[in-house]
């Protein structure tokens, strides 16, 4: 159960992504928004008591350590709102409950090839309304500093609202992830280097809008991005990627096994 059917992994191996609509009910992803809004809610909460790493900025985007997780903030300082953190499963434990979750790890063990997984990595995803975009990128090149086993870690995004071109869904360029990593941006300053030079390809970009509690997973090198919330609702996602057993999460080199039996979804 929850296997990845031969027209799922056509479509990811031609296309770089495959989408699982409404895998999560209303009662389930209530439960996961509360739990990431208490993340948030910790996080300014530290913040604001100086229980914090020293702000760094690059390229006009801020950084900081907070509560074992890397805090990007948004842009505008008005929303005093954190943009992501990773990871963030150490702040809430119902996180662990989603990563242990088989209808998100199996289809991942499905494409990998391997029974036995391992967390790679955990990212909240917040964009506010008036969020700022996320310029084209690549997971691949940016991972390669850490992963221990690259060609076999496999992303997903779980979406907590619906997504829209308005609320700044995800956007892909489909086919993309077959050219391996691409040229980074040049002259975009220190950051430039993780963002990817789309002029270099002729595949079109398409909106990723799906309904709350949809799953969409992904090659690490499809390139991907996010426009502008321009709506008045949130647009929350969650996003994890696995890797096989035995090995250590991206940002705190710590290992995290993925728990087979824990759930009734099994």
């Amino acid at each position: 159960m929850h296997e990845v059917t031969p027209e799922e992994r056509d479509q990811y191996e031609k296309l770089g992504y495959f989408t699982r609509l409404n895998v999560f009910p209303e009662a389930e992803l209530q439960s996961i928004r509360e739990a990431i809004e208490n993340a948030h809610t910790k996080v300014l909460d530290a913040e604001s008591r100086g229980d914090a790493g020293p702000l760094e900025v690059v390229d006009n985007q801020k950084f900081q350590d907070i509560l074992g997780s890397t805090v990007k903030w948004e842009w505008d300082e008005n929303l005093r709102a954190v943009r992501s953190m990773e990871p963030v499963f150490q702040i809430d434990d119902r996180l662990g409950d989603v990563i242990d979750d088989p209808r998100l790890w199996k289809p991942c063990a499905d494409i990998i090839g391997c029974d036995e997984l391992s967390l790679f990595s955990d990212k909240l995803n917040v964009k506010r309304p008036g969020g700022a975009p996320f310029p084209w990128h690549q997971e691949g090149p940016y991972w390669a500093y850490g992963a221990e086993d690259l060609e076999r870690v496999i992303t997903l995004i779980v979406y907590l609202d619906d997504g829209t071109v308005e609320n700044g869904c995800l956007w892909v360029i489909p086919g993309t992830h077959k050219y391996g990593a691409l040229e980074s941006l040049k002259d975009r300053g220190t950051l430039g280097r993780l963002y990817t030079d789309v002029d270099l390809v002729d595949e079109e970009p398409i909106p990723i809008d799906l309904p709350a509690g949809s799953v969409g997973f992904f090659h690490r090198d499809i390139v991907h991005g996010s426009q502008t919330n321009r709506s008045e609702e949130d647009r929350r996602a969650y996003l994890l990627a696995y890797q096989p057993s035995g090995l250590v999460q991206w940002r705190n080199r710590q290992n995290r096994e993925i728990r087979r039996d824990t759930s009734s979804h099994s």
